[in-house]
């Protein structure tokens, strides 16, 4: 299946500035989206944690570099993982994107998290996390947008989370997402773990 994202000149995802090398994207993107991230609890704020506050957040970071910031993708997306030999973890088709997310993002909304000890945010939010992050709604840039809606959520309700942790680690953390929306073969344990070191040090 085509991809419709991409340059048909170059293994490249279409950009407003109109690169067609990845190495070059990934570095503008990095720059533009690190300079994006100082701000935008400013930016984007509020008590409302819907899915238009994800797809505002996926606008403001990479609105600067893709016509589709903030859009829901058109195409089914298959990445092969090292963590899981190869193989892809199963993202939301196109059509059940909205409902998918409405549905993660709801069971986050249901929780009393003022009532929980430290261990049982962990594991929840883990849990809940990860569901979010599996429906994968846009072409690109999920991780960030998500990691940025999920420290948001948690200081809104009381276990602020070691944001510069997360960014240190954010290949630990793109890995535990991974392992953990496995279905059946799920494995929360490293993204609990990261959670739990990132509120102890909020």
């Amino acid at each position: 299946m085509k991809d419709i994202y991409m340059y048909d000149d170059a293994e490249v995802l279409k950009n407003k500035l109109g690169i067609k090398n990845e190495d070059e994207l990934n570095k503008a993107e990095g720059d533009i989206t690190c300079i994006r991230l100082l701000d935008i609890d400013i930016k984007i704020s509020g008590s409302l944690f819907d899915y238009a506050r994800l797809k505002a957040i996926h606008k403001y970071i990479f609105g600067d570099i893709y016509d589709w910031a903030g859009k829901e993708r058109a195409v089914p997306v298959v990445k092969g993982e090292r963590v899981l030999g190869g193989d892809t973890v199963r993202y939301s088709l196109p059509g059940c994107i909205e409902k998918d997310a409405e549905n993660a993002i709801a069971e986050l909304n249901a929780v009393k998290w003022d009532e929980l000890s430290i261990d049982e945010t962990a594991s929840i939010f883990s849990v809940q996390l990860a569901a979010l992050w599996q429906v994968h709604p846009f072409r690109e840039g999920n991780t960030r947008a998500i990691v940025t809606f999920a420290t948001q959520f948690a200081e809104h309700h009381g276990f602020k989370m070691n944001k510069a942790l997360l960014r240190d680690n954010a290949e630990y953390v793109r890995d535990s997402l991974v392992k953990a929306s496995d279905g059946p073969y799920s494995d929360y344990q490293y993204l609990r773990r990261i959670i739990r070191d990132s509120i102890e040090k909020g």
